[in-house]
């Protein structure tokens, strides 16, 4: 058998036990009634509850242990994942437990001190109103127009949930709070952070011959998220407020590891209000059970520090269509790009943003 063949048989046999595993386990299944408890008494710190985890993470890691390892560049990467999916089970198994951070803290990385350096400069800035006019029904049509635009076969459900949107490129499926109003320039930031970096990315990866392209490299969500913030700016869709709540979640983590749910949440709360400041605590000690400990779930320094790794990125190696277009062969990471040659079999993105459809949005 072939060197290709080899690589792709192991590159299956890694995805279909890799996509058993989501971050969707780690949330907690109480969060109403906590959040109640905590606007009543702000010195509260939640005890969060956990479902059933969907799949046995011992089987799991029996098939990752069972996935062959190649003397190849992309044998390598397919090694990493691997061993990051690893801890990523053993982190599932301590869900609830004190015992959850140290897993985490190897899965997500944790912030370095230039993004939380950056992050504190952010926080000065003024965040800047919005008025909300467009409907839910509104954003759902937007939304799947653009898909459309691409020619792709994704739903548009509202849904009820607690952040406004959501993309499962798995089900091709994105999700609209119910029964919300958004700001036009919040619907054009999803549609570029969503559409033209998350999705786009997740397709452009679905044509290449190997899934990791799809489900990601090892290390890829900084410059997936990242990207999506960068993308925001170059299209000038990126407020004061919005990158003022990036920094924050970049604090927040920080936080997270040394203080409780409480210290967190009330840090935040003469900054950014209630609600807000409750996301921000609720994203850094979820996986907790008892929130008065120290760490949780320190994944959403990504989005800055990822976001200043792209820049430079693009800096060093020119800004122009090309080098932004390696981005784009699937969910790779910046670190990733110089290895994409030494990939046999690779096809050229054939998916990229495109600033189109904003105007539509003026008839609301």
């Amino acid at each position: 058998m072939s060197e290709f063949f080899v690589l792709k048989s192991i590159d299956l046999a890694l995805h279909e036990a890799t996509r058993k595993i989501s971050f969707l386990a780690i949330n907690p299944n109480n969060i109403t009634e906590e959040k109640q408890k905590v606007f009543a008494d702000e010195n509260y710190n939640p005890q969060f509850r956990y479902g059933n985890l969907p799949h046995d993470p011992d089987k799991v890691e029996e098939e990752l242990n069972a996935v062959d390892d190649h003397d190849s560049v992309l044998g390598s990467l397919l090694a990493q994942k691997r061993d990051v999916f690893i801890d990523k089970c053993e982190m599932m198994r301590r869900i609830g437990t004190s015992k959850f951070n140290v897993f985490a803290k190897k899965v997500c990385g944790f912030p370095k001190a230039s993004t939380l350096a950056r992050a504190a400069e952010l926080m000065s800035f003024e965040p800047q109103n919005e008025e909300s006019a467009v409907s839910t029904a509104q954003a759902v049509n937007l939304i799947r127009a653009e898909l459309i635009h691409y020619g792709f076969p994704y739903m548009v459900k509202q849904k009820e949930m607690s952040s406004l949107a959501a993309v499962s490129v798995a089900d091709q499926c994105v999700f609209v709070r119910k029964d919300a109003t958004f700001s036009h320039r919040y619907i054009q930031r999803l549609i570029v952070h969503e559409i033209g970096t998350h999705v786009l990315r997740a397709e452009n990866g679905r044509a290449q011959p190997f899934w990791i392209f799809f489900s990601g490299f090892p290390q890829y969500l900084a410059t997936e998220e990242g990207l999506a913030v960068f993308n925001e700016e170059r299209f000038g869709l990126l407020t004061a407020g919005t990158m003022r709540l990036y920094a924050a979640r970049a604090i927040a983590v920080k936080m997270g590891q040394d203080r409780s749910f409480s210290k967190t949440y009330k840090y935040f709360r003469g900054r950014l209000g209630d609600d807000a400041a409750f996301k921000l605590a609720l994203r850094v000690k979820r996986g907790l059970a008892d929130t008065s400990k120290r760490g949780g779930f320190p994944k959403d320094f990504v989005y800055l520090e990822g976001y200043l790794a792209v820049k430079k990125f693009l800096e060093d190696n020119g800004k122009d269509n090309g080098t932004m277009q390696d981005l784009y062969y699937g969910k790779i990471g910046v670190d990733h790009v110089p290895l994409l040659a030494e990939v046999t079999g690779l096809s050229r993105p054939r998916f990229l943003p495109k600033n189109q459809g904003f105007a539509d949005l003026t008839r609301f």
